[in-house]
């Protein structure tokens, strides 16, 4: 009977949790929707961001409206805050990246607002233009062995070099909830 009772509590707990909204601390994996909120100003448009919070490395995949190996006018680039420590104010880490085809990229460490030299740890950053999508991945060393993270993530596009088209995931520079490292 006492088994019976808690898994009855176990279940409507886990119910109520999912009818108000509530995610379990656990989760290590979460994915963000943007809306396409550029009027078709930007091919690369942010649409999605899944942040897989792993037990040895973080994996960030951005989905895109049209990402393209190369562009016939201006660059578009992306700028991907990491924050690793909630009681620490600001990001940790700054990753910069191009968006086409033989774009450098580069992992820095921010150290009082300031970034630092580009880090030489295990990280990686992939441009896939047939599925849209950008992916980083990076060892959880790389990052200091975060328990927690949350990203904010933010696209500039300057095919118009006059009028250059600035998408963030979510509001500007506003970060994700956090996700933590899967146990």
């Amino acid at each position: 009977m006492q088994t019976r009772t808690r898994a009855i509590l176990l279940a409507a707990t886990t119910v109520l949790a999912l009818a108000v909204g509530v995610v379990p601390a656990s989760a290590e994996r979460a994915s963000f929707p943007d809306p396409a909120d550029m009027g078709g100003a930007s091919l690369n448009d942010i649409r999605r961001v899944t942040v897989h919070h792993g037990s040895h490395r973080v994996v960030v995949t951005m989905g895109f409206v049209d990402l393209r190996h190369d562009s016939e006018e201006g660059p578009a680039g992306l700028t991907m805050l990491l924050d690793t420590r909630p009681a620490h104010a600001g990001p940790e880490f700054r990753l910069t990246t191009g968006l086409y085809d033989g774009t450098d990229y580069q992992l820095r460490k921010i150290t009082d607002g300031r970034p630092g030299e580009p880090l030489t740890c295990s990280h990686h950053v992939r441009l896939d233009p047939a599925a849209d999508t950008l992916r980083f991945r990076a060892g959880r060393g790389c990052l200091d062995q975060p328990t927690r993270l949350r990203i904010g993530v933010k696209m500039t596009d300057q095919y118009d070099a006059s009028h250059p088209v600035t998408d963030w995931l979510g509001e500007p520079r506003s970060f994700t909830r956090w996700v933590d490292a899967a146990s």
